[in-house]
């Protein structure tokens, strides 16, 4: 099962991706400058298939309270994370050393139709995309303002957040090695 996600921020009429911002920054700085403001599509890629291309939130609170799951979800928890703008929800089921990755519409408890039926992601891919894709969307922000992580509630959120995720990964980790 492969898995990735990629954010697909708007710039004005089109959505680039983050590696193409960071090589065009000068271009669309001005558009980066708030962090909360920032749209984006948190897209996620399942074995070569796109969901959730069309669905644009601000990012860096849909991105806190992804990262802000980790944890729970490593530790056995079932968590979703509702859209704003949508009613998609991500949902998030353990199962041993594997997450149930679904995406539906409905409340966050209430599928009423799925987008993509629970499919079995390995944990430790799972979290460390997770993880690696929170700091690609902290090192965008920080390319366009090195300070932004404490001049940006949403900014000084998500950081906060991806330092608890790490921590909770990295605890796994040493407890599996064990």
């Amino acid at each position: 099962m492969k898995f990735s996600l990629q954010h697909r921020i708007r710039v004005g009429d089109d959505a680039k991706p983050v590696a193409e911002l960071l090589s065009n920054l000068d271009k669309y700085k001005d558009e980066l400058s708030d962090p909360s403001a920032i749209e984006a599509a948190l897209v996620c890629n399942v074995d070569g298939v796109e969901y959730c291309a069309d669905l644009y939130e601000p990012i860096f609170r849909l991105m806190d309270q992804w990262i802000r799951k980790l944890p729970w979800i490593i530790g056995g928890d079932t968590e979703t994370v509702q859209f704003r703008n949508s009613e998609h929800c991500f949902a998030f089921v353990p199962a041993g050393e594997g997450v149930e990755l679904s995406i539906y519409l409905g409340a966050e408890m209430e599928v009423e139709e799925y987008v993509l039926e629970p499919t079995t992601v390995r944990l430790d891919q799972f979290a460390t995309e997770s993880i690696r894709a929170v700091e690609e969307l902290m090192s965008l922000a920080k390319k366009v303002d090195p300070d932004v992580a404490e001049s940006n509630d949403d900014a000084r959120e998500l950081a906060s957040s991806l330092g608890e995720g790490r921590k909770a990964w990295r605890e796994h980790q040493l407890r599996a090695r064990r």
